[in-house]
């Protein structure tokens, strides 16, 4: 009787068992149906709709996309079959920017960028700019650094990037600051479409018109100083020397004569059209970023027209700073290029649509890389560059020094 009883319990305890283990695989399945669908993103319709501006109509443009980025980690390209179009998206924040090319064969690109949420089914208007091609652009940007905490070794290459003659004479360096947060004063206030200098200089090429030449497909290196910086950061015990460029042979540099320690290199001087803050000793340093632009005058203005002009020297709005700050209309820009710490992912651009849609990150500090334009195509061994006015697109990041030199290949 013993065992029969012990194998009856045992029997029974299994039943016990088994049923227990169904259970809770009903209860675990139950819960795991929940939870999924508790955690299911929502998703709504959203209408891309792109605002056509300059005269464009959606028949003057091909290639055109809209490449959408979400804060989810979300990436999307949407090209576009009509200027509107309803996209389903997740919910969250998003950034949007648009491209493409007009087609009658004026060499022009389109631009535009937004950013929004998306919380319900909504419109997402994105404005969209005609860009012409400038023929002066920038090739190369380098303000990282080489030999550590070593500041004039950096330079800027400008290339002609048309199939004619321009004239380097009276073309404008000048560099706002950048890794904005939110909108600067200017923004903030509805000036727009100002770019002020940050602190330090506005740089001119000298000439009165024609006497400094650039011909299709060459550039000129303009350095800070123009020195073998790796012979200079060696003889000061720079950790990281080598990394700094040979700039001894550069077309141009910058020469401040008010910096107490500058010296005066071979290469032509710039001219300095405005300074605000004479400590700053040299132009545009910027090892976590900044903004550059090229400008022009307009057609009969003089230098010291613009630079006495109150429409463009001013203190910064809504402060008490005595500081004034020189100003640059962005119908004047020729080229603009931001740059930001490639460590933060919250930036607000400094620079309109039309002239800068996105920025591209910078080379990682003080290992003696640079930003570079991309090639998009080789003409009887000359380089076309890629200019969209979307330096995220246009440039690529922590690039070998190579100052005076053409990349050897078309990027991708």
């Amino acid at each position: 009787m013993f065992k029969v009883k012990s194998k009856m319990f045992k029997v029974s305890n299994l039943k016990v068992k088994v049923s227990m283990l169904l259970l809770a695989a009903m209860v675990s399945f139950g819960l795991t149906s929940c939870s999924s669908d508790d955690n299911k993103v929502p998703s709504y319709p959203v209408k891309i709709q792109l605002q056509l501006k300059d005269n464009l109509t959606f028949s003057d443009i091909t290639d055109l996309k809209v490449v959408l980025k979400g804060d989810k980690g979300t990436a999307d390209t949407i090209w576009m079959t009509a200027d509107t179009i309803t996209k389903t998206l997740v919910e969250g924040q998003y950034e949007a920017v648009v491209s493409g090319k007009v087609n009658n064969g004026t060499k022009a690109n389109v631009s535009g960028a937004s950013n929004f949420d998306v919380y319900s089914a909504k419109t997402a208007p994105i404005t969209v700019n005609k860009i012409s091609s400038s023929p002066l652009i920038f090739k190369a940007i380098y303000t990282t650094g080489g030999a550590q905490y070593y500041m004039k070794d950096s330079y800027f290459e400008i290339v002609n990037n048309s199939d004619e003659v321009q004239y380097l004479d009276g073309l404008i360096l000048s560099s706002p600051m950048g890794n904005q947060t939110s909108a600067n004063a200017w923004q903030a206030i509805g000036k727009t479409d100002l770019y002020s200098c940050g602190q330090g200089t506005v740089l001119m090429f000298p000439g009165s018109g024609k006497e400094h030449p650039l011909n299709p497909g060459e550039s000129v290196l303009i350095a800070n100083d123009a020195a073998n910086h790796k012979l200079l950061a060696d003889s000061l015990k720079k950790e990281g020397a080598s990394l700094s460029p040979d700039l001894s042979k550069a077309d141009w540099e910058v020469y401040l004569s008010y910096v107490a320690s500058e010296v005066d290199y071979s290469a032509p001087n710039l001219e300095v059209v405005f300074k605000n803050n004479q400590y700053m000793a040299a132009f545009g340093l910027g090892v976590m970023g900044r903004g550059y632009v090229l400008a022009r005058l307009p057609e009969g203005m003089k230098v010291d027209q613009w630079t006495s002009d109150s429409t463009y020297v001013m203190t910064t709005p809504g402060t008490t700073s005595d500081m004034l700050f020189l100003c640059i209309p962005s119908k004047w820009v020729l080229d603009a290029v931001e740059i930001v710490d490639p460590s933060k992912t919250n930036t607000y651009n400094i620079f309109l649509p039309e002239d800068d849609a996105k920025p591209v990150k910078g080379s990682e500090m003080y290992t003696g890389k640079c930003v570079r334009r991309k090639v998009i195509s080789y003409a009887n061994g000359r380089p076309y560059y890629k200019d969209t006015n979307n330096s995220s697109e246009d440039f690529l990041t922590n690039q070998p020094l190579t100052p005076g030199e053409d990349p050897k290949d078309v990027d991708e």
